[in-house]
């Protein structure tokens, strides 16, 4: 019997059934056979003889069409993706209106666009919006939502909704999160805001940073400074714990911890009996705050050397679940001010992520390949509501494969990326551990350094699965 593909004589790498070398075929979307090497045959074969197989790489972390719009975004940075090992996005989206309204437009640019698949958490606004959760799942198959605590007390002005983002607000929105038939996820951005804001010298959400009578200091510190991680480590809990008292904290996921703080507590809440999800970014485990600059600007920043440490032991001892990048596509002369203050947040770092995992991590002797692979994708597919379509190796899920060399080190430009921005916030480093191919639902994608997917082959991940 000949399948459409064979991945051939590679090392699967699965957390649930450890690592063993064998033959994987897929038919159509979907895994069709897992048997002994040089076993089975395909009308295309992928000879991943001395490499590793694992699921392909989830990052459920990126804003998408936050600069560029989305058919922009959905076309470059999945294409990106796919040079990493990424074959899965969580979009976060965030938009004033009814989304119930809104919404198809966005699904038909991305639907369009992307080179493989994805799916939507929108980011609730108002008390509207909470009224509107069981219509966006039922009616547009999305079952995961963001609770940003930065925009408490901006909301009205920053977006024109009659909501201040209090605590009420948070209230309703878990309450009626829990309330629904079908699991949920609610990602959680961390940040106590009567902190942060006094520190800045005022609302740094609403005043130009210009304006803010906090330091003047126009370093990369500053930003440290006035989003310090006890801040961060506070929210994290105060949310967990109404998660927690709505009987919800399965399905409260914390966002960038980039304090080894916060990581510290969600430990000492687990073994309180929390049984929440957390997750860092790469830019905290592989970047310090001395490294920074105005191309690192982003929100939590990046920390210390002792943070970074106590990071990649959480990460390791499972208490950080889950990896994401905060992936944004900007271009040099958008991102760049005059100083830290007038510099845009956020960076691309998506098809960085499984490399830096590889390299930063597994090669580095701080985590296995199989800690790996659960944090970059099968954890991920479990706490968004994507298991077992997602997230693994086995007969039945989708084709999502990422063929690995951990002996290739490749020097990370913005060229090699092939993403939509001029720049990489790793530019010029050394990373060993990179795809060779990536495949998305049956299809190579990508191989041996070119795109050879088609664009608008992905599609939105419909939940529940």
């Amino acid at each position: 019997m000949s399948h459409d593909l064979v991945v051939r004589n590679g090392t699967v790498v699965t957390p649930e059934h450890g690592t063993f070398r064998a033959d994987v075929a897929a038919d159509g979307d979907r895994i069709s056979a897992i048997a002994a090497p040089n076993t089975l045959s395909g009308d295309d074969e992928v000879d991943a003889t001395g490499k590793y197989v694992l699921p392909g790489a989830i990052d459920p972390h990126t804003h998408h069409s936050i600069y560029r719009g989305m058919e922009a975004d959905a076309e470059s940075e999945s294409r990106s993706d796919l040079v990493g090992g990424v074959t899965t996005i969580g979009n976060y989206f965030r938009r004033a209106g009814a989304y119930l309204e809104i919404m198809d437009d966005y699904f038909a640019e991305a639907e369009a666009n992307y080179y493989h698949d994805y799916f939507f958490s929108l980011g609730l606004l108002s008390f509207e919006h909470v009224e509107e959760i069981p219509d966006i799942v039922s009616e547009l198959g999305i079952t995961s939502f963001k609770w940003y605590m930065n925009y408490k007390d901006s909301a009205r002005q920053k977006f024109g909704v009659d909501c201040d983002m209090h605590d009420d607000f948070g209230d309703a929105f878990i309450r009626t999160l829990a309330e629904q038939e079908v699991p949920t996820t609610l990602g959680y951005h961390s940040e106590n805001v009567e902190i942060t804001n006094a520190l800045a010298g005022g609302n740094v959400y609403l005043t130009s940073e210009e304006e803010s009578s906090g330091p003047t200091d126009e370093g990369y510190e500053v930003m440290v400074e006035e989003f310090p991680g006890y801040a961060e480590t506070q929210s994290m809990v105060a949310g967990a714990s109404l998660a927690k008292l709505h009987g919800y904290d399965d399905s409260f996921y914390a966002v960038h911890i980039s304090s080894g703080k916060t990581a510290d507590e969600l430990a000492a809440l687990r073994a309180a009996g929390y049984r929440h999800w957390g997750e860092t970014c790469t830019h905290y485990l592989c970047l310090t705050t001395d490294e920074c600059d105005e191309r690192m600007k982003v929100n939590p920043p990046v920390r210390s050397q002792a943070d970074q440490d106590t990071l990649w032991k959480r990460v390791a001892d499972g208490t950080i679940s889950c990896i994401g990048t905060d992936h944004c596509a900007n271009r040099t002369e958008d991102k760049l001010g005059e100083g830290i203050r007038d510099s845009q947040l956020g960076f691309p770092s998506s098809a960085t992520m499984l490399p830096l995992l590889l390299s930063e991590g597994v090669n580095a002797g701080r985590i296995t390949l199989e800690r790996a692979v659960e944090v970059t994708s099968t954890n991920t597919a479990k706490a968004w509501n994507l298991y077992p379509k997602k997230g693994t190796i086995r007969v039945g899920s989708d084709a999502d494969l990422v063929v690995v060399d951990l002996d290739e080190t490749k020097t990370v430009t913005a060229d090699l990326l092939q993403g939509g921005a001029d720049y990489s916030i790793y530019e010029g480093r050394a990373v060993t551990g990179w795809p060779t191919h990536t495949v998305v639902r049956g299809r190579v994608a990508f191989a041996e350094g070119e795109i050879v997917g088609e664009k608008g082959f992905g599609t939105h991940i419909d939940r529940p699965i």
